[in-house]
């Protein structure tokens, strides 16, 4: 009996061998990549599946796909919207490497069935009522409809710069530093060489609320292969995210390149696109329609690709892939492509309970999003002999908690975005042990590159060239390392008053002291023969360095030189060719004490003393008697004053004397008051002056966004006009932002005032529908 068990147990074993062997010869595997014939661009989302049956798969982003089946297979069929359906052989039971496969335009075959087909239309479109019903969905299916919700979120950032030639790496910079090729990648179907630069890495966690509703973020690690003293790392970090900003398709527009685009899936999606049932495929165990969709107008901000809708009582949104129309102008963006993957999680303990449905939208579960991939190219231009940057994201979620109550310490801190203290840095082994993918070869050598180019003096000489480009200072070399020359641009200049001027100055750096900067200049105009000059001393509290958010300091500052009234600069090369003549300006003499206090918060707080005496200069005079008929020809003040700020998740890229604000949809608001005191330090006069502003960035597609400025203020107290308010005029040849810039100098103040300056950008509204301004990619 035992034996007549193991006869048939060894019988089953030898049959099921056998069939796995006969399975294995019969499979048929295929791959290849997919480019366009005129371009040799790859194309992502094309469908690719064995003729005659429904397997399949579409093409990743980099145009590339695989696939295997047992089934008696001979043919593959390649197909996209716009492009000629391919039939091709393949060996059944074999790998067939199908190398590049170059896809035909279709565009006259495609107009010609249009014409038969007739116009396209909403009413009676299966693809339209599907979308419909998506919408209807689209409150039960987001996320946000959870009580709570946390997860870990690994972003990936690397930028490439691509086009590298063998004339290129041949080249002065090429010969120099050879050490720059060593990570090289090639796309096999353009044959483009890239050269990765630059990697970012993140771990994050992630905190929801719904009531009251809240969301954080607490920054666990991240890194930067950065250049160290040239490049603001929290900036570029800054950048990169308001570049690429996570994509919720849920919501009706979605934010880009500070640009807001349509949604497939928005209210008003039916309006804006154009929607088409290709065809119906399982995901991950659930019927999904696979859909094609394109902007009707091919210039509008709106995307076009693929996305798989389930076909259950959800209708989920299950996967997404996207890119934007060649007809699309978006300053220095070539080519963008997004491709999102969903699923239904279930918490842990609901593991076994076999009775839930994995649509079921109940607090058991949730809809989110597993992986997200953001990939650009940026450059100047379509053509493709030109260089241009590669840029790719790609976030994976994990470790997901759902409708778990969450403490309320979590959401204390304000901001969206926390970094603790002590948290960022972070070892190798920490990395290795909790990063969810591991780095190729390739991105590992990144920081090895930007390593040996930190050390490499002739690029150390570049990167100084470059900043004084940007930061207008140039770090000197050798004993005198601790000081920077500048600003550049200030050197030389002309007035009417002044005649030719010229100035010389500059400032410590953190290699003299992380705490204490220096700064001062002195100039001379060779008209009004009389010197001028600064000198300030900034010290900076706690661990924080000078000039590093958010800053906590004090200065304490005396400036003795000549001003426009109501301007904020002068002796700026640029500034000194103007229209009209301007001939009335101020000697002022001030000595100052400012104190600062950023938090993370957003919210800021300063107060401010300071003695000041003004002189006419030029053609401008303060000639006036006194009570006692005295001839009195300087305004003498003393003033205190006291700010506050709140900008709430603000980001801005912080150089080492100016930041530059990144745009996003939160307010900026803004308060001063100061208060003049007769009698103190020989001042004449009392006065008060309450003034208050509002910044906010309003996005309104798809007809553009627009940025508002409002402000308001009021002098108390009878003082003379250059005490007032005197708005800021331009009679230079550049445009200037919140400036009246067909005012002349000095020709309006006011004791109180309310202004507003609306920037509006329709985003190619109009120009995108005039076939001249089209081509010629004008905005308005």
């Amino acid at each position: 009996m035992i034996f007549n068990y193991y006869r048939h147990f060894t019988c089953f074993i030898l049959s099921l061998f056998l069939i796995l062997i006969i399975n294995a010869q019969q499979l048929t595997s295929v791959r290849g990549q997919v480019v366009n014939s005129e371009t040799a661009e790859t194309m992502p989302y094309v469908n690719v599946q064995f003729d005659g049956t429904s397997i399949g798969v579409t093409s990743d982003i980099e145009g590339n796909f695989q696939f295997e089946t047992n089934l008696a297979v001979s043919h593959i069929k390649i197909s996209y919207v716009g492009y000629k359906t391919q039939i091709l052989p393949v060996n059944q039971g074999k790998i067939n490497e199908l190398g590049v496969i170059k896809m035909l335009d279709a565009s006259n075959d495609l107009q010609e069935v249009l014409v038969k087909s007739g116009r396209y239309r909403n009413r009676g479109n299966p693809a339209v009522e599907l979308i419909e019903k998506v919408i209807a969905h689209k409150g039960n299916n987001r996320k946000e409809h959870l009580n709570y919700y946390n997860y870990k979120k690994y972003e990936k950032v690397e930028f490439a710069l691509n086009n590298i030639t063998e004339k290129f790496r041949k080249g002065i910079i090429g010969r120099q530093m050879p050490f720059m090729f060593n990570n090289l990648d090639t796309n096999k179907a353009s044959g483009k060489v890239n050269m990765p630069f630059f990697l970012r890495e993140n771990l994050v966690d992630v905190y929801y609320r719904k009531d009251p509703k809240d969301f954080k973020e607490y920054i666990r690690a991240e890194r930067n292969t950065t250049l160290p003293g040239y490049i603001d790392d929290k900036g570029i970090s800054n950048s990169i995210d308001n570049m690429y900003r996570d994509i919720d398709f849920y919501q009706n527009a979605i934010n880009l390149l500070s640009l807001d685009f349509v949604s497939p899936i928005a209210a008003i999606s039916p309006t804006i696109y154009r929607f088409y049932i290709l065809d119906t495929v399982v995901l991950k165990g659930t019927p999904c329609a696979h859909m094609y969709f394109a902007p009707r107008q091919k210039a509008d901000l709106a995307f076009m690709g693929h996305m798989w809708i389930a076909l259950d009582s959800t209708y989920a949104l299950r996967k997404i892939e996207i890119g934007i129309p060649k007809d699309i102008n978006l300053n220095w963006v070539k080519e963008m492509q997004v491709a999102q993957e969903f699923d239904w999680i279930t918490p842990p303990q609901y593991k076994n309970d076999f009775s839930l449905k994995t649509e079921d939208s109940t607090s058991k579960t949730g809809l989110m999003l597993t992986k997200d991939v953001i990939f650009m190219d940026y450059g100047l231009g379509n053509n493709d002999k030109l260089r241009s940057m590669l840029g790719r994201k790609t976030t994976i979620y994990t470790d997901f908690k759902l409708n778990e109550p969450l403490p309320d310490s979590l959401f204390t801190p304000f901001g969206k975005m926390i970094r603790p203290d002590g948290q960022g840095l972070q070892t190798e082994q920490f990395w290795a042990n909790n990063r969810p993918d591991t780095l190729s070869k390739r991105e590992s050598g990144i920081a090895t590159t930007i390593d040996s180019l930190n050390h490499y003096k002739p690029f150390a000489r570049v990167m100084n060239g470059l900043k004084v480009l940007f930061d207008s200072y140039y770090t000197l070399h050798g004993a005198l390392r601790g000081f920077d020359l500048g600003p550049v641009n200030s050197f030389f200049s002309f007035n009417p008053v002044e005649g030719f001027r010229i100035r010389t100055g500059g400032r410590t750096n953190l290699k003299f002291n992380e705490h204490i900067m220096l700064e001062g200049y002195m100039a001379y105009g060779f008209k009004d023969l009389r010197w001028k000059g600064s000198m300030g001393v900034t010290y900076s509290f706690g661990k924080k360095f000078v000039m590093q958010y958010p800053l906590h300091q004090v200065k304490i500052w005396y400036q003795d030189d000549v001003k426009i009234p109501g301007q904020n600069q002068l002796d700026n090369l640029a500034l000194s060719v103007q229209r009209g003549s301007n001939n009335r300006m101020i000697y002022t003499q001030t000595y100052g004490v400012d104190y600062l206090k950023e938090s993370k918060s957003g919210f800021a707080y300063g107060f401010s003393v300071k003695n000041q005496r003004q002189e006419g200069a030029g053609l401008l005079r303060f000639d006036y008697k006194d009570g006692s008929e005295t001839l009195v020809k300087k305004l003498i003040t003393t003033e205190f004053g006291i700010n506050f700020r709140y900008a709430p998740n603000e980001q801005f890229y912080q150089a080492p004397s100016f930041r530059t604000q990144i745009l996003n949809k939160y307010p900026i608001l803004n308060a001063w008051f100061s208060a003049g005191v007769k009698g103190i330090a020989s001042s004449d006069y009392t006065y008060q002056t309450v003034k208050l502003k509002a910044e906010k960035v309003f996005y309104l597609s798809p007809i553009g966004w627009a940025d508002v400025i409002v402000e308001g203020g009021q002098t108390f107290g009878q003082v003379p006009y250059p005490l007032l308010a005197i708005h800021r005029a331009n009679q230079t040849f550049f445009y200037q932002q919140e400036s009246y810039n067909l005012m002349n100098f000095l020709e309006f103040a006011s004791d109180k005032y309310v202004s507003a300056n609306v920037y509006y950008n329709f985003g190619g509204l109009f120009f995108n529908r005039i076939p001249l301004l089209k081509k010629l990619q004008w905005r308005e």
